[in-house]
């Protein structure tokens, strides 16, 4: 990936450069089941597909179609239970969890419907908080966040804390904190659901041009098919097994 500042400071090499890559994620026979209780639970069933490297793939179905168990299994959150994932042209099936947490945190960064930033901390210091692992300098860590929150708009609030900002606005800190590791993955779960309309497809809008600027695979899991740009790619869920899934 080609990364749009500098990261000397991380403690990780940079990955290979995108064009040494076909595909962001590769889903091969992927199942998982859940037990509750007494009952087995298929969350997803011989699941089968591949995201695009550098485009922005949605994730639609139902309530309770297993969209969900897709993105925890392609964030290295969960495991599946039968079938390979491949991310970035590495098999990562068989990571331990210290090296699924490795692995996240030099490639995948998540936005969430809830925004889960910290309200007691201001923007800034909120999109700080993914460096942490990574930058020894306060300084840096500093300017990069600065740097990432002026790219989403937020110039002029880095120093407020979300509760003096707007729910959009606190989307678009929490798309900076995203991107601040500069990931090749960017895993949006509903990033949209608390929001209005006009505010949503803003969102989308800019999920996009980041995408575009900093050469980030985007996936968007959503209820709202009205938010599904016609030129991207779209995996469909429905009861667990794939029903689409592909560039349309």
């Amino acid at each position: 990936m080609n990364y749009a500042t500098p990261i000397s400071e991380l403690e990780h090499p940079a990955p290979p450069p995108a064009a040494a890559k076909a595909e962001t994620a590769s889903f091969r026979s992927i199942s998982k089941q859940y037990r509750l209780d007494a009952v087995t639970v298929d969350a997803l069933n011989d699941v089968t597909c591949a995201l695009p490297l550098g485009e922005t793939t949605f994730v639609v179905g139902p309530s309770g179609s297993g969209k969900t168990t897709f993105l925890n299994i392609l964030g290295l959150i969960d495991r599946p239970s039968a079938g390979r994932l491949v991310l970035l042209g590495e098999d990562v099936t068989d990571l331990t969890d210290s090296e699924a947490a490795d692995f996240r945190s030099r490639h995948i960064g998540f936005i969430f419907q809830s925004f889960n930033l910290i309200p007691v901390l201001s923007l800034r210091e909120n999109v700080e908080l993914p460096l942490l692992r990574h930058m020894r300098s306060s300084r840096a860590r500093r300017q990069r966040a600065s740097h990432y929150l002026d790219a989403v708009g937020l110039a002029d609030m880095m120093e407020r804390r979300p509760g003096e900002t707007s729910g959009g606005q606190r989307q678009r800190a929490a798309i900076a904190r995203a991107l601040v590791t500069e990931p090749d993955i960017v895993i949006a779960d509903e990033p949209t659901a608390n929001l209005d309309t006009g505010t949503s497809s803003e969102i989308v809008a800019l999920l996009d041009r980041m995408k575009s600027t900093f050469n980030t695979s985007v996936v968007i899991c959503t209820h709202n098919i009205d938010l599904i740009q016609p030129e991207s790619a779209l995996i469909q869920i429905t009861d667990g097994r794939l029903v689409n899934g592909g560039p349309n």
